[in-house]
């Protein structure tokens, strides 16, 4: 579901009641419920927030009936009819009523919904406690114990950032028995809240004296409490929405209940808008005969503004909005604590730039300049009542149709909202059903940053899309035939029904969970499954045979393997079960379950034989079909962003294949910081053809989706044809691969295939883009071709960006993201000028830790300063970029894939033909290398090119990996202390395949081993 809203010049016009103050209800409601007798509120408030307020108190045993247009509160002791009671949703319900709960006369709870338990209260318990309240929470977060008594008084601070939290230390302070002080630190926000709850307190009898500037509070104690008769003036908040409908259309609107223009004659801690709307030029005057105040025009243009926010922090949502129908530029200062609201209030109207304002924000000034026109767009309102209702009156003044998530947040604060848009012709409705994003649209700002985005684990991204936008796209399974999506709530709970699935078969915290799968959305399921409970996801490149997949079980120890039984001609399922029935390697697995997917899901599936009867097996369907999904257990395992997440394996290019552990903070970090260097936004749309079981494709593919809130398209077989059609059917804006597959794409393009239009952004990892490529797939996919390097130890460590000139964006490997530091060194550790060749290495957050169980590895590659050394050369320019010129370690770098030079030379070793072998780099247009092997034959013997892939087939080496030339020399060149001179063979090997290309020889023969 979204709010569909459609733009319009026309006149707005008609009259609308403005609701009661929700401010003045919450407070009047608690302190009625504290005086012993009967209290009357006249003017009922429907917002759902002081809804929670009357649940809560009637959960401790507060009668409270309604007459007509008013509360009858029966206030006095509180006796709740059970020992825990819920705030709801309610922030304001939640601190105010937190410490009132110790009047309470049994121990109590003190809950709220389930997002609270994110939301740490620790300054307001720590006061509290201060106070002689016991109230404790292991997590700082709500849930919160609270013990049975009246607090003991004394001196007690409090940061002034939000005064909800001062307002709760005020409303309690009186029932103490000692003398109480409330000091304010720091910076003081939003005293005209604190100035209401003090005047609200007064009405009910209770005596708190003020000192100047409002920062110190006496209390005396032992104070009651008595009844009162209060009359709840009009919600300029609410009415905040109406006067900017009226502002920014041609109006004849009236507000009806609203007593004056002037702020001073209002009592509502709000009613400073009023000035702040005059100011902007809203022509408002008073209407006595109708009781409320008239805006009338025919066509304005507001004016900028200047404005504190630490006054009006909960109006900058709706001022951006009439600021970015302004003139001139508007400055909203002091806004940090606006961004601790429901959402970060402050970023999440940077929206407004994705329909064509202008908003900045530096971390302490959010500056607008006013548009002309701005244009639909499709937004998010992060589940915020105040952001919904302002973009929504945005939207109403755009050109075009725009779409809002969340379309019913708006019940929290102001229930008419919907109907009060449409009593002034406003065109606003809730639609079912996903709203589809331009191909093109101005991306959205990033939300947050690296640091918060690293305190997210991986599973609860999902979650907070599934709350946030539960019918939005997150997945596209685009297999050859068919294609399946999930949306963000189908994907969260197939990742529950995964997650117990795993729990039932005694997955434990800090659990390897291995993965052989191809790009499938079954990936995405057991990927966030496993991360959901602390458990460790290790997957296995599907083009992996027995032999790498043995050495990956062994050392990961994983407890749990999930593999499909058909992919590419090959059973994978019966090649585990070799695996497990060899005598020599399934004895050293630590392995207890597999998992079979079937490829034709809805038909029978066999399980193959296996001797091994010390593993159970499981059809992935059957298994996931039985489960019981247990989320009490499930939420009792979430990791910490501290915990480890992800195990790789290298491709062992210097021996065998190393495990590489990343933490959750390390991959949401790492997706963030290309997000902000692109950037990226919710409207993209993530195309992944790079496998999953790689790096690229499960960080900067999966995962990224995962924090950008955006769908991933998987595709499990590279085929460019399918790519094109994929992309264009899915709005596939984003992809990061190979040189293979922009070459590929390139090419069916250029056959004739229209290019997808909404592609924009595609960056080639795994070695440099050539330039003439660059420029060519420019011009042919219309999108911004960036270079970048990385490792499966650091994730990206530079990246060139879409504004980058093409004269560094092309040919380089881009810039240092943000975090990351780049230096180039010579043999000596010390620093090269820039332009210098020499040692490439580099720091960043995303670093890993070490290589699993082998310190020895780990050591080698830290310099004594703790930067990791890449092993490449390379020449950083004065600008910053970063061009790869060579690789310290041998190196064979195929499309993007590492092949194991060493580890096949070993192997080449054995054949009792070879006498000696070394295997170096080959150019290759398509892949960039390819694999020739040099060898000299012992007396006698003969080696053709067909044997010599047989025997690497014996040896169940992946076909990826086999050399694709072989070179039969009398010699292999060394130098004086007998080390192969490689650079001798690899000009040999490059002469050789320029003067052949694909031409076979009696000395040579060749094969694609794709």
């Amino acid at each position: 579901m979204h709010l569909s809203v459609t733009g319009s010049s026309a006149r707005a016009h008609g009259s609308i009641r403005v609701p009661n103050s929700k401010y003045h209800a919450h407070r009047a409601l608690i302190l009625a419920s504290l005086a012993p007798g009967v209290s009357r509120i006249h003017g009922l408030s429907n917002a759902r927030h002081v809804r929670y307020t009357v649940t809560m108190l009637r959960s401790l045993g507060t009668r409270i009936e309604v007459d007509g247009d008013t509360f009858v509160v029966h206030g006095g002791r509180y006796h709740p009819r059970r020992d825990w009671v819920t705030a709801g949703s309610s922030g304001t319900t939640l601190y105010f009523m937190v410490g009132l709960s110790a009047l309470a006369d049994r121990d109590l709870i003190v809950t709220g919904q389930k997002y609270f338990q994110r939301r740490p209260i620790a300054p307001l318990l720590r006061a509290l406690r201060d106070m002689g309240v016991d109230a404790s929470s292991p997590t700082d977060c709500p849930p919160v114990t609270v013990r049975s008594g009246r607090p003991s008084g004394g001196e007690v601070h409090i940061s002034g950032t939000l005064s909800q939290w001062v307002s709760a230390l005020l409303l309690v302070a009186p029932f103490a028995t000692a003398h109480t002080t409330v000091v304010i630190d720091g910076e003081f926000n939003e005293r005209h809240y604190i100035d209401l709850t003090v005047r609200m307190m007064a009405n009910f009898g209770l005596h708190v004296d003020v000192s100047d500037g409002g920062r110190r509070y006496d209390i005396p104690p032992n104070q009651s409490a008595h009844p009162a008769d209060l009359e709840i003036p009009p919600d300029i908040g609410s009415a905040a929405f109406g006067f900017a409908v009226a502002a920014v259309h041609p109006a004849d609107v009236l507000l009806t209940g609203i007593p004056s223009v002037n702020s001073a004659d209002v009592d509502h801690p709000e009613c400073g808008f009023l000035d702040v709307a005059r100011e902007m030029g809203v022509p408002m005057q008073y209407d006595a005969n109708a009781g409320g105040v008239r805006v009338r025009h025919d066509g304005i243009r507001l004016r900028g503004i200047q404005l504190d926010c630490r006054d009006l922090p909960d109006m900058l949502p709706v001022l951006s909005v009439m600021a970015a129908f302004a003139d001139g530029e508007s400055v909203f200062r002091n806004v940090q604590h606006v961004r601790l609201k429901e959402s970060d209030r402050v970023v999440a109207m940077l929206q407004l730039n994705d329909m064509g304002a202008d908003l900045e924000f530096d971390g302490m000034d959010l500056r607008i300049h006013g548009a002309c026109r701005l244009h639909g767009a499709h937004l998010s309102s992060f589940n915020d009542h105040r952001v919904l209702m302002s973009l929504a009156v945005a939207a109403s003044g755009s050109e075009g149709r725009s779409t809002l998530t969340f379309p019913n947040a708006y019940r929290i604060s102001y229930p008419e909202f919907l109907d009060a848009m449409d009593t002034m012709h406003v065109d606003m409705q809730v639609e079912s059903g996903p709203a589809k994003p331009t191909a093109r649209a101005r991306r959205t700002r990033p939300t947050g940053d690296a640091e918060i985005a690293s305190r997210v684990t991986g599973a609860e991204w999902i979650r907070r899309w599934a709350q946030e936008k539960p019918h939005a796209l997150a997945v596209v399974d685009a297999a050859p035939t068919r294609t399946d999506t999930l949306s963000w709530l189908e994907l969260d709970q197939k990742v529950d029904r995964a997650a117990s699935m795993l729990l039932d078969l005694g997955v434990e915290h800090g659990d390897r969970v291995a993965v052989q799968l191809p790009n499938c959305r079954e990936f995405v399921i057991i990927a966030a499954a496993a991360m959901r409970i602390g458990a460790v996801i290790c997957p296995i490149m599907p083009i992996f045979r027995q032999r790498e997949v043995a050495f990956a079980l062994r050392r990961s120890k994983a407890k749990v393997l999930v593999v499909v039984d058909n992919f590419r001609g090959r059973q994978h399922d019966r090649e585990t079960a070799q695996i497990l029935d060899d005598p020599e390697t399934g004895r050293t697995l630590n392995l207890e379950h597999v998992l079979v997917l079937h490829a034709t899901p809805g038909t029978a599936h066999i399980l193959p034989p296996c001797k091994n009867r010390d593993v159970r097996w499981h059809v992935w369907h059957n298994a996931m079909g039985m489960t019981t999904v247990d989320r009490t257990a499930i939420d009792a395992r979430s990791p910490a962003p501290e915990d480890a997440a992800q195990l790789l394996f290298t491709s062992g290019t210097s021996g065998e294949p190393k495990g590489v552990l990343h933490r959750h903070e390390s991959l949401s970090r790492a997706a963030w910081m290309e997000v902000e260097h692109l950037p990226l936004s919710t409207t993209d749309s993530i195309y992944v053809p790079s496998p999953l079981a790689h790096q690229t494709g499960f960080l900067y593919g999966m995962y990224l989706s995962w924090v950008l809130g955006a769908p991933a398209i998987v595709q499990a077989v590279w085929d460019p044809a399918r790519a094109v059609q994929v992309m264009q059917a899915w709005d596939g804006s984003f992809v990061q691969a190979a040189t293979p597959f922009l070459v590929d794409l390139v090419r069916q393009v250029e056959s004739g295939t229209p290019a997808p239009a909404s592609l924009r952004i595609f960056v080639v990892t795994g070695a440099a883009v050539p330039r003439a490529l660059a420029e060519r797939a420019t011009r042919v996919l219309g999108a911004a071709i960036c270079g970048a390097f990385g490792t499966t130890e650091t994730g990206l460590g530079a990246l060139a960006g879409p504004s980058d000139p093409e004269s560094k964006a092309w040919g380089t490997d881009g810039k240092a993201l943000t975090g990351v530091q780049l230096r180039i060194v010579d043999d000596a550790g010390g620093v090269v000028p820039a332009g210098t060749e020499g040692n490439l290495e580099l720091t960043s957050p995303t670093v890993f830790d070490g290589y699993l169980d082998r310190p020895d590895l780990s050591a080698e590659v830290f310099a004594p300063d703790g930067w990791y050394r890449t092993g490449d050369l390379a020449t950083l320019d004065g600008a910053g970029f970063l061009r790869v010129t060579g690789r310290l370690k041998d190196v064979i770098n195929r499309g993007g894939e590492k092949v194991p030079v060493s580890e096949i030379e070993q192997l080449l070793y054995r054949h009792p033909a070879i006498d000696d072998a070394a295997i170096v780099a080959m150019p290759d247009e398509r892949l960039g290398e390819r694999a020739c092997a040099f060898v000299t034959l012992t007396n006698g013997q003969r080696l053709s090119f067909t044997q010599m892939q047989q025997f690497l087939d014996e040896q169940n080496v992946s076909k990826h990996y086999w050399p694709e030339r072989l070179e039969i020399i009398d010699e292999i060149p060394r130098n004086a202390v007998g080390k192969v001179q490689k650079f001798v063979l690899r000009d040999r090997a490059a002469a050789l395949a320029a003067a052949t290309g694909e031409a076979a020889s009696n000395t040579h023969e060749e094969s694609s081993n794709d």
